[in-house]
Formats: C-alpha cells, structure tokens, sequence
C-alpha cells in the first residue's frame, strides 16, 4: 500500500505525467501540470536537464525512448521523457513495462549472488555464451580459456560468467525471491497508476541460467530501471517514486506537498556496496566506457565515478534493438539515478548509453542555478 504521507490520489485527478509546461515559481525555473477543478501540481522535474534530454530525443530523432532520473534518497523524479519518432502517439513510453531488461537483469541476479556468498573477485573461466547460453556454457571444459572475476563480467556484462555462477548457486525460488524484492510482479507506487514490470523465473535448468543472464523472460519500465538504480544507490532501499512536489489550489494555496519516503528495503547495504563497485566496471572499463570517455580517454564526467549497467537485446518482425543504461553518480555519495531506453528499428540512432551519460553529465556538471 502506498505510504500515508504520499499525496492523496484524489488530489492528482487529471495528471498526466508527459503534459506540463514551463513556469517560474518562487523565482524558479519549474515545470507545473493542471489537474481537475482548477488545481495545479508543481513538480519535481528538474526544468534544465527535463529539456535537454527532450531536446537530445527530438535531435536524434530516436525511434522509441525514454529516460527517467530522480534523487536515490528522496524519490523525487528529476526528469521523465517519453518520445518516438516511429509513432508519435506511442503513449508514456516511461511507464511502459513491456521491453525486456536484458542485461539489466544481472544486477538482480548479482544481488543475489553476493547475499549467497560469492565475492566479486570469484573467478571464472568460460569459452561463449556471448550471444546465447546452451547447456554447455554451465559446464567447465578444456577449451575455457578464457577467465574473469564476477565484478569483471559485471562490467564486461559476460554471460556466460553469470549463467554458470547462477546456475550453481541460485535455485528457482532464489532468484524469484530477489526479482519479487526489486519490484517485478508489483505495480509501483508514483502519482499516477503503473503496470507491473513482468516476470518469468524458470523451473528448468537451462532457461533459468539464460534468465539470470539477461535473456529474456523479464521485463520493465524505464521508471522501473530508474529505481532498481536508486535502489543500489540508497544503500539497499527503493525509494517511492514521485513527480509532484506539491499540489495547489486555483488561490495558490498549497493543499498537499510530497515527504520522501523509503517503499522497500530491497537488499543489505553491503550488498548495495559491493554491487556499487562492481557497477563502476561497466563506466570504467566495460560496456558503457565509450559513452563516458572521448577518444582520447578523456572522461565526461571528469574527477567523478559512475556506477551502472548496461543491456542490449534485439527482437524480429519488426526488428526492435533495444538498449538500456541504469545508473547512478557520484558512485561515492550519488544524488541522481537515472534509466535510459532506446529502441531502434534497423537505422539505428543512438544507444542508451549515451542518453544516460548526458542526463549525467547534464545535471552534475552544470552549475548550481543554472
């Protein structure tokens, strides 16, 4: 159930969380939304980076995408994007739980992991399973030549490395557990009425190893991603999300504001900890490094560590690319999580990656007011 400080439901009547405009409020720049009977709710977007990342999915003109960001400890949405150029009536692509987590999924299953026991320098060693997992991959063999530790495949986003961990130290009721614990199967509660992000954990061998790497059977929202991200952030807690700061009357007087309040304590926090660091391989060295480094190996973010996780699947008839990137910064003492989803048809626009790291980038590099 919702938490009693949330705002009243019926005080929202009328939100709808892609239609606002721009305002200045108290001297702010702000985005505010009407709602029935002459109220208005002031949000809690952040006006600046709101319009860069609507601007970036307008310039690339990407096919389907989101991005949603918020404040780990608060909950508070700092920016919440829908946009697709392939239909431009596709809807709140933000609350949609329909794209497969792909890879994201790891970070579920690595929680797991780490409360089984194994440490993030585990090694492994491994030959394929690069783009789909058979029975072999669960078995050592001779030609295993190659090796890495857990935080490395976190990084790498090697499965292979996961599906063999998974297999021999998570059962089906494990694994479903920690799923069930980040959300999947639940609607979340926020300020307008969600879908649950779906969820399949085999019983079969073969197919839950091919789960707990990312391949298929699960699937979520971009808000959902946000918060699986602030979840790690939070040492371990998933905040309740919220876009409305507070709810005024058609005087200006305030009839409800928005309290922080934590929905869940998902994982301990030195599980939350541990997967930080593993995360912080995918920024530095693995998958998402060229979204956050020029050429010459200049950072982005300079002086900053990031953590996040990235993931990449494609479906056919019609052929959808999706990519994903949830993540949270500083690594050390975060204050913005965010989840980015591009889906791209075969003319491929931009990778998730990049629309994190400009959120990122965006709201951390600015200065303050600006």
């Amino acid at each position: 159930a919702p938490p009693a400080a949330a705002i009243p439901a019926t005080l929202l009547t009328g939100l709808d969380p892609l239609t606002h405009e721009s305002a200045v409020v108290e001297g702010e720049p702000r985005r505010v939304a009407s709602l029935a009977d002459g109220r208005r709710a002031v949000l809690t977007l952040d006006a600046p980076l709101q319009g860069h990342l609507e601007d970036e999915l307008r310039r690339f003109d990407v096919p389907f995408g989101a991005v949603v960001a918020l404040e780990p400890a608060t909950g508070r949405v700092l920016a919440y994007v829908s946009h697709s150029s392939a239909h431009p009536g596709a809807g709140d692509l933000a609350r949609d739980p329909t794209p497969p987590t792909a890879s994201v999924f790891k970070v579920v299953t690595a929680a797991a992991l780490v409360d089984a026991g194994i440490g993030r320098n585990r090694r492994v060693c491994y030959s394929g399973g690069a783009r789909r997992i058979e029975r072999s991959n669960l078995e050592d063999h001779d030609r295993d030549r190659q090796c890495a530790t857990f935080g490395e495949a976190m990084g790498r986003s090697i499965t292979a490395v996961f599906a063999k961990l998974a297999d021999r130290h998570l059962d089906q009721p494990t694994l479903a557990r920690y799923a069930e614990a980040f959300g999947f199967g639940h609607a979340l509660p926020f300020d307008v009425p969600t879908r649950a992000s779906p969820v399949e954990i085999p019983g079969e061998r073969l197919e839950r190893a091919r789960t707990a790497a990312g391949f298929w059977h699960a699937h979520m929202s971009p808000l959902h991603g946000a918060l699986i991200a602030a979840t790690v952030a939070n040492d371990g807690r998933m905040p309740r999300a919220a876009m409305v700061d507070r709810v005024e009357d058609a005087e200006g007087q305030v009839l409800a504001r928005h309290e922080p309040e934590v929905f869940r304590a998902v994982i301990p926090r030195r599980t939350a900890r541990t997967l930080t660091r593993m995360m912080q391989n995918t920024v530095r060295r693995g998958t998402a490094r060229r979204a956050f480094f020029d050429n010459a190996g200049r950072a982005f973010l300079p002086g900053m560590e990031v953590a996040g996780k990235t993931g990449t699947l494609s479906s056919e008839r019609p052929y959808r690319g999706y990519t994903w990137f949830v993540g949270f910064a500083p690594a050390d003492a975060p204050t913005i999580a965010v989840a980015s989803l591009g889906v791209n048809t075969p003319e491929w626009r931009i990778k998730a990656s990049y629309l994190g790291r400009e959120a990122l980038r965006h709201y951390l590099r600015r200065s303050p007011g600006e």
